[in-house]
């Protein structure tokens, strides 16, 4: 949970009888800034669009190798007690190009929906993955739908795997908050979510980033950030107020520091958010 801030009561001649309300700080304040959270969504879209339907415009280029690795080792390690080792269908949330389907889940899935509200990164990613003959001796099979993932429809407790990568950084928490909430639900009762992000640390705490990649400060009239770097705790935060459990949770570095430290996080709903009113009541005595 996040540290708490609160405004104490005053002190001294007329204030003296005046209380201000005490206020628990919490991430949502992040927000409060007009320049951050107005045109967020806008300023997004505009981004992604402008990117190139490669490794290059997905990534920003020199960490997909690295990445991909990590992610294989994950994911394999994961798929070891399932039956043959496979998934059945998989969530690829954010999909892009096609880039983790194709080099991670295809190998371990039974059939991947890859969500990507980008048309010519969806397109991109059907001409990589549909005659990939590969795939298809492997048994997966794949589905293309180009939708935001704010829209997407997802089947109550249908998916034995979701995958979630660069994605909730781009999202305001309210948003990322909203999603987590309704994918909580869409996890079979043997299934998972992972969610890999790039994390800040406790002394750089939370962040936000420019179009550029670059640290956005504010106040110099230019435009708003288009991304969040989160530190750990603060995923954590979300995870639980959407209803999730972290049941495992790794750390990918760059021994050369010449990447960013990402997070692999491996949750699950947690039963006591699901739980309704009169469920939690049974069994309990009266006082």
């Amino acid at each position: 949970m996040p540290p708490a801030a609160k405004r104490r009561k005053t002190g001294g001649g007329a204030d003296a009888a005046e209380e201000e309300e005490v206020a628990e700080w919490t991430y949502d304040r992040l927000w409060d800034d007009p320049e951050i959270s107005q045109g967020w969504h806008t300023r997004n879209v505009k981004f992604w669009r402008s990117q190139g339907a490669d490794v290059r415009g997905a990534t920003g280029g020199g960490v997909s190798q690295r990445d991909l690795a990590f992610s294989k080792g994950a994911v394999a390690t994961l798929a070891k007690g399932r039956s043959g080792g496979r998934f059945g269908p998989v969530l690829d949330l954010g999909a892009g190009i096609g880039r983790v389907t194709e080099g991670v889940l295809r190998h371990h899935c039974e059939h991947v929906d890859l969500v990507e509200f980008v048309q010519k990164h969806l397109q991109k990613a059907k001409e990589k993955l549909s005659p990939a003959p590969a795939a298809k001796k492997k048994g997966c099979t794949f589905a293309f739908h180009n939708a935001a993932v704010q829209k997407f429809d997802i089947p109550a407790q249908h998916y034995e795997f979701i995958w979630c990568q660069w994605l909730l950084m781009y999202l305001t928490d309210a948003d990322a908050l909203s999603l987590l909430r309704r994918l909580g639900p869409g996890i079979a009762a043997d299934g998972m979510l992972v969610v890999k992000e790039n994390v800040s640390t406790p002394d750089k705490l939370t962040y936000f980033d420019g179009a550029d990649g670059e640290l956005w400060e504010g106040g110099d009239g230019g435009s708003g950030p288009v991304s969040v770097v989160r530190t750990e705790l603060h995923y954590e935060d979300l995870f639980q107020r959407a209803g999730l459990l972290v049941k495992d949770q790794q750390l990918q570095q760059d021994p050369a520091g010449k990447t960013m430290d990402m997070a692999l996080f491996v949750l699950v709903p947690d039963p006591r958010a699901l739980e309704t009113p009169s469920a939690k009541s049974k069994g309990r005595r009266k006082a």
